[in-house]
């Protein structure tokens, strides 16, 4: 049976392309849930994320990303959707910090442990690789979403951001897309404007050699603004665009 069906649901962009990215996701309610359920983070984030990835003119794309990643953002860009635990490259803890968690527990990498969870890799929303900056986004509502196995979101960001900063020789940028209430973006964000501020969240690593990490947040009304700017610039052809407009008008009021 068809994953999406002629049926009134949420209007997906680029549907085949979705179907054949998570495929293999051990979630396989997500699907369902981003056709179904209002105001689903994961629909916006797609059509938002991979409809701007079609944009015609990348210098343009870059600038207008800088709002979420920084003014060092500069095209080529190369964004990836849904990435980093089940695809690759992944986005790996360091090994401080898996040091650090073995110190703590007592648990050693031989055992059979009930913390390999903070082992693996991580998924992030949106990945932008640019010559100078990896940015990784990351969106929620009021909220972030929980990091893996309950760890502080904000921290398995900034380390496993790093290591893969580093592979990459740039620097880490992070942006948060939010509900323009969240105190996320008022209270959270701005204490990580400062290299102390980061270094708080990542205590395992060490400060003096830390690479500077640049923090941003954003609402939604925002992005989603820049969006709908943008939309003669994307190949939105055949597209629902009448109707997600329809559906983030109702959604995110």
């Amino acid at each position: 049976m068809a994953l999406f069906t002629r049926t009134r649901t949420n209007p997906i962009f680029y549907r085949d392309r979705l179907e054949l990215l998570l495929h293999d996701d051990p979630d396989r309610l997500r699907l369902h849930r981003m056709r179904t359920e209002p105001g689903s983070i994961d629909l916006l984030t797609w059509n938002v994320f991979a409809s701007l990835d079609t944009h015609d003119d990348p210098d343009w794309l870059a600038y207008r990303l800088q709002e979420i990643g920084g003014p060092n953002l500069r095209a080529p860009i190369r964004i990836s959707m849904f990435s980093g635990r089940r695809r690759a490259p992944h986005l790996r803890p360091s090994t401080s910090y898996l040091r650090a968690i073995h110190e703590r527990t007592g648990v050693q990498h031989s055992d059979a442990d009930g913390i390999a969870v903070f082992e693996q890799p991580i998924e992030v929303p949106v990945r932008i690789e640019t010559p100078d900056v990896l940015l990784l986004v990351d969106t929620g509502a009021r909220r972030l979403r929980a990091g893996a196995g309950g760890r502080d979101r904000v921290a398995e960001l900034v380390d496993t951001g790093l290591e893969h900063a580093r592979r990459l020789s740039t620097r880490l940028s992070i942006g948060f897309v939010l509900d323009d209430d969240s105190d996320v973006l008022s209270t959270q964000v701005p204490r990580l404007a400062t290299a102390e501020g980061v270094a708080a969240v990542v205590p395992w690593r060490d400060r003096s050699t830390l690479p500077r990490v640049d923090v941003h947040g954003t609402s939604w009304s925002t992005m989603l603004a820049i969006w709908e700017e943008e939309t003669r610039r994307l190949d939105l052809a055949g597209q629902p665009v009448k109707r997600f407009r329809f559906y983030t008008d109702h959604t995110r009021s």
